[in-house]
């Protein structure tokens, strides 16, 4: 085997082990915005990519090497995978099967089902691809078996590392497949022959055009809302409640959830937070300049109009300040709001500092539930953070009627933490059935004072000094 046969099959298998790892994140990143990010979807995407995989390895270490063409063989799949991904990466497309999905309400087996039609055939491919040049190496040289599965966990490694890293991070997702279908098309013109390299970069040419098409919203779909997606967040700004053909309202979508809506007519924001503004926020006391934090930034729209208190907004998205300004509220901030860039929880466990009010928002959607955020630990620094008579509210989405094991456990953790002076009130835009199992914006509040265990019997009853 001549050395430059050997490293282009080390190239080709580096690339392999690339591509399957960037595949596999960024399909997770597309399906945070339809079923959210947990160790479930997490799972089910992986176990799914290594069973398939494992399957196309088996194919590749059986089938006859000299009775088939190498070349025609390899052609055929990478322009099959290249298409795969164009196809199977779009936020549109995914989008579209979802709704195809409507009916099924288990999101465990929506995710089943997607990992099923999008993971397991490029799987298959890029197993067999693997395991068909592992087999020519080793038929050269017995000895470059270790070399070559070293090339191809590198290639992996790199995969995860600049997809989540470089590429999503400062290009965003669409840039991300872009190079995810460049790099798969880039083995047509590794492996032709000398002939047939016109042919080669035509067709690498043709799918990488695709991809750009297909995946840059921008030329294809003509959307120009998307402000952010990259690997934490997708961001769109987008007009809502048309009367006479004119928006009334602007909302912030995050992850494919409503975050934050605005209006001039107060009355068209989302109730939760019109509620937690009138009731708590625009209602502080003007007795003292109060410290306020904000867990989950969103639009920014948490006292708004609060422009006398010092308000601490924590977000791990960078961006929102700006994307906020300059295309939601349309306004710089006011000096009295800070903004951290940092993870909730993080922020929590290494401040030290009182506040008099504080708002945990970090709940986008049913769909996206950071499970430390709803753990008693969580709360209990959460309490512990606040004055002497200081409030919390947490908004939660979830079932008033307890019709879920999540709403009867979230509501046990809260009590377990926050006892007796916690109080739970439903918020919609419509009137709330309390025997429906419909989610509602439910907000929990707690008042910081001092605790009372008394209770009222028939020959203890003291009622009448109560208030």
């Amino acid at each position: 085997m001549s050395k430059n046969l050997k490293y282009t099959l080390l190239a080709i298998v580096f690339i392999l082990g690339y591509t399957s790892l960037s595949f596999e994140l960024i399909l997770l990143r597309q399906l945070i915005n339809f079923v959210g990010s947990n160790t479930i979807v997490t799972s089910v995407i992986i176990s799914t990519i290594l069973l398939f995989l494992s399957w196309g390895y088996y194919i590749g270490s059986t089938i006859s090497v000299k009775r088939y063409s190498c070349r025609k063989i390899i052609n055929c799949l990478v322009i099959c995978l290249a298409g795969w991904y164009v196809v199977a990466c779009s936020y549109y497309v995914v989008w579209a099967f979802f709704y195809l999905l409507k009916g099924i309400e288990s999101s465990l087996y929506q995710v089943i089902i997607i990992a099923l039609t999008f993971s397991a055939l490029p799987s298959i491919g890029l197993g067999f691809i693997t395991s068909y040049f592992g087999r020519i190496i080793h038929h050269f040289n017995s000895n470059y078996t270790g070399r070559f599965m070293a090339v191809d966990t590198v290639g992996s490694v790199s995969g995860s590392l600049i997809t989540t890293l470089v590429l999503m991070p400062l290009l965003g997702v669409s840039s991300a497949i872009i190079c995810l279908v460049v790099l798969t098309s880039l083995v047509l013109i590794l492996v032709a022959k000398k002939k047939d390299k016109v042919l080669a970069v035509l067709m690498f040419l043709l799918l990488t055009i695709s991809a750009v098409i297909i995946d840059e919203e921008r030329i294809l779909f003509n959307n120009k809302n998307v402000m952010l997606d990259n690997a934490l967040a997708r961001i769109e700004i987008v007009d809502t409640d048309f009367d006479n053909g004119k928006p009334q309202t602007r909302t912030m979508v995050l992850n494919g959830s409503g975050a934050s809506k605005i209006s001039e007519n107060e009355n068209m924001m989302f109730a939760y937070i019109k509620y937690i503004n009138d009731v708590f926020l625009y209602n502080l006391p003007k007795d003292k300049i109060h410290n306020i934090l904000i867990l989950g930034a969103g639009g920014f729209t948490a006292g708004l109009k609060d422009t006398r208190n010092n308000y601490t907004f924590i977000d791990v998205i960078k961006q929102l300040p700006e994307i906020s300004e300059q295309n939601f509220l349309e306004n710089k901030l006011s000096d009295n709001k800070k903004f951290i860039v940092q993870d909730a929880y993080l922020y929590m466990l290494k401040d030290t500092k009182k506040y008099d009010f504080i708002l945990v928002d970090v709940y986008s959607s049913v769909l996206n539930i950071p499970t430390n955020f709803v753990t008693a630990d969580f709360f209990l620094m959460i309490k512990n953070h606040l004055t002497p008579d200081g409030i919390m509210v947490a908004n939660i989405i979830t079932s008033p009627s307890f019709k879920s094991k999540y709403a009867k456990r979230i509501d046990n953790t809260l009590r377990s933490v926050f006892g007796h002076s916690l109080s739970r009130q439903v918020v919609s835009d419509e009137t709330p059935n309390p025997y429906s199992d419909k989610l509602y914006n439910v907000i929990y509040s707690y008042y910081n004072g001092e605790a009372d265990d008394v209770i009222y019997t028939i020959d203890k009853n003291s009622a009448v000094f109560g208030q």
